[in-house]
């Protein structure tokens, strides 16, 4: 609870931070830092990395004339305390839930929020964008995109920074650094350097001077070029932007991202100074709370925890989530098979890889925030022998997609793509729904796909794609969890590709459910049957190859038929299996069960299936209102 006397109770956007005296500044730090810690300790959420912000935020907004300065969150998982600063700080507590805030920057939110931001690498390109459209407009107003360490050195990132080097626009990159991959160069010599640097001396000092040895006939241009070089050889020596400097932008830094007054003098001189600059900031992840600083990974996305000591709930023993299943079997097959590698783009542990990277080390590629390369890579080990599983998020593959395109599918190169969060993937919202996987992979050529429904499924696949050389292949899978007791991890099962699953089987309606539809479909078949109606029920594992022959076969013995897809109704599975199923029973076809193409927001996963009537009550409900039962019938053998 906030004290009497709180300096954030005070604080309803950033025009009341900027009323503040600077040195009341650090104090409103620590509240705010209190605040994150008191609410997310009972709701959980992404927690170290906004602690770790917590200062930047507040010199940016206090320098910053927002919202009609331009400020833009890469990896948007680091704004809570620029959520709390601009209006927001009640309806914190219900960040990631559904019909609250959400858990990224959002434009419906707030106008605060410049861009829906739930992938990386992509402010910088926005923040130039921005700038650009200022000066061909006439408009006045500053432009800063705040980009961590990892995103900065993706290639769009990259690209964006030399795209801006060289249309020399005014615009600001935050660089919050908060592992020091760049540099631990923290200290008075960097202090000092970059007071010159920023300094309005210095800077008017350099243009003359260059400006100057223009004048000189012949010999002006060799002397601005050596000067040029001295300048950078020196500023080489004590800072480590040089890559920066080459690329176009006055490097300022690295400063101590926790030193609020400091950061709001820097960023004063900073807004005025002409041309991009990248200002390099140092921040600890998980900053004010020991716990998160000592273990940061652990503490990125938290449940919720026991505030005095960090005491998480451990979760159901007796349950091991879909990615999890992937570290271990993939383990397995390692120790067996040292022609098995796992490449990841900077997902190790959310893809569930942290036992295998403890066990096989040098066999696992975190090839960081690059997915583009890690399918072109993955595609390239193939053609060595080895055996790629390509780990990736659904919402990450989709940065892929060329590489899927050329560098996989035409050459028919053999990568096993372990697609995890497929489907809706409830808290994490819009920007990481993974409902466009089907959509492309069904219209790849030489692509094969497998849908687990279950946890041995997923084990089963596993084992079974380390020689389906064929092809490549993809299975996919949602974030959920399984019994571990009832899997199995050893069965040698033969996929027969093209095969599917007969539940049961009825005269009525058939149910085609794909994948993570199973539960749904398997509680409205029960609904419907004791409506008294027949029903067919078919688990579709094998999509591509499709048993084209053998499906035909079951729906000439249903009157009717539906399918349960979790993906996009416009671009899932649906469209793929209507154009293969024979023309003389499309006819019985009533309805695909799949999302509207519209944004689909966060929450529970029940409760958005709930929202969009794909859940068993609303299926089985809409098919008895549309399908009429058989006076006479009975279950078919």
């Amino acid at each position: 609870m906030q004290q009497e006397d709180s300096l954030l109770n005070e604080i309803r956007l950033p025009a009341d931070l900027r009323k503040l005296p600077l040195e009341e500044l650090p104090k409103l730090c620590s509240e705010i830092r209190n605040y994150i810690i008191d609410t997310l300790s009972g709701i959980g959420g992404h927690f170290a990395s906004n602690l770790g912000v917590v200062e930047l935020t507040v010199a940016l907004h206090y320098v910053f004339e927002t919202p009609k300065d331009r400020l833009i969150w890469d990896v948007g998982h680091q704004t809570y305390p620029h959520k709390i600063l601009t209006g927001r700080k009640e309806k914190l507590s219900t960040v990631r839930k559904f019909k609250g805030l959400s858990g990224f920057p959002k434009r419906e939110e707030s106008v605060y929020d410049l861009y829906n931001t739930g992938h990386a690498g992509t402010s910088i390109s926005q923040a130039l964008g921005e700038a650009v459209a200022r000066d061909l407009t006439g408009k006045n107003y500053s432009v800063a995109a705040i980009i961590g360490d990892a995103s900065i050195a993706t290639g769009m990132a990259l690209e964006a920074m030399n795209h801006a080097g060289h249309l020399k626009k005014d615009l600001l990159v935050v660089l919050n650094d908060n592992y020091m991959s760049i540099s631990k160069n923290v200290g008075s010599i960097s202090n000092y350097l970059n007071n010159i640097i920023s300094s309005h001396f210095y800077l008017n000092w350099k243009r003359i001077f260059y400006t100057f040895l223009k004048w000189f006939p012949i010999v002006g241009p060799a002397m601005e070029s050596f000067f040029k070089r001295v300048e950078k050889g020196f500023k080489d020596v004590f800072t480590p932007g040089g890559l920066f400097e080459d690329l176009g932008f006055i490097y300022i830094g690295p400063e101590d991202g926790h030193d609020v007054i400091r950061l709001v003098k820097m960023l004063r001189k900073i807004k005025t100074m002409k041309g991009p600059v990248l200002f390099h900031t140092i921040t600890q992840k998980g900053k004010g709370y020991v716990p998160a600083e000592k273990d940061p990974i652990k503490y990125h996305g938290v449940t919720p925890f026991r505030k005095e000591d960090g005491a998480m709930d451990s979760g159901d023993s007796s349950k091991i989530s879909y990615s999890k299943i992937v570290g271990k079997v993939l383990a397995d097959l390692t120790e067996k098979n040292p022609r098995i590698a796992a490449i990841t783009p900077a997902m190790i542990e959310g893809s569930g890889l942290g036992e295998y990277v403890s066990r096989f080390p040098d066999h696992v590629y975190d090839v960081g925030i690059a997915e583009q390369h890690s399918v072109a890579f993955a595609g390239a080990m193939t053609n060595g022998d080895v055996i790629p599983y390509m780990c990736i998020y659904s919402t990450f593959l989709t940065r892929g997609m060329d590489q899927l395109v050329e560098d996989v599918s035409l050459m028919n190169l053999p990568v096993r793509f372990v697609i995890d969060r497929a489907g809706c993937v409830g808290p994490d919202g819009e920007t990481h729904q993974g409902l466009f996987d089907l959509s492309y992979l069904l219209s790849l050529p030489n692509m094969d796909v497998f849908v687990p429904s279950s946890g041995q499924d997923l084990v089963d696949s596993l084992r079974y794609m380390e020689h389906y050389d064929k092809s490549p292949i993809a299975i996919r899978f949602p974030k959920a969890s399984v019994e571990l007791s009832g899997l199995d991890w050893n069965a040698e099962k033969d996929l027969k590709p093209g095969s599917f699953r007969v539940l049961q089987r009825g005269t009525d309606i058939a149910l085609l459910s794909i994948g993570s539809m199973l539960e749904e479909a398997k509680k409205a078949t029960s609904l419907l049957e004791q409506e008294g109606y027949s029903v067919t029920l078919i688990d579709l594992v094998w999509l591509r190859p499709l048993g084209k022959e053998a499906l035909d076969e079951e729906l000439s013995h249903v009157r009717h038929f539906a399918i349960l897809d979790e993906s996009y109704i416009d671009g899932g599975a649906s469209g793929y299996l209507l154009n293969r199923i024979s023309p003389e029973y499309l006819g019985r076809f009533i309805k695909t069960f799949a999302f509207p193409s519209e944004v689909i927001h966060h929450g529970e996963r029940k409760e958005i299936f709930g929202e969009y009537s794909l859940d068993a009550i609303s299926i089985s409900k809409f098919l008895r209102e549309n399908v009429k039962k058989e006076v006479l019938h009975g279950k078919r053998n």
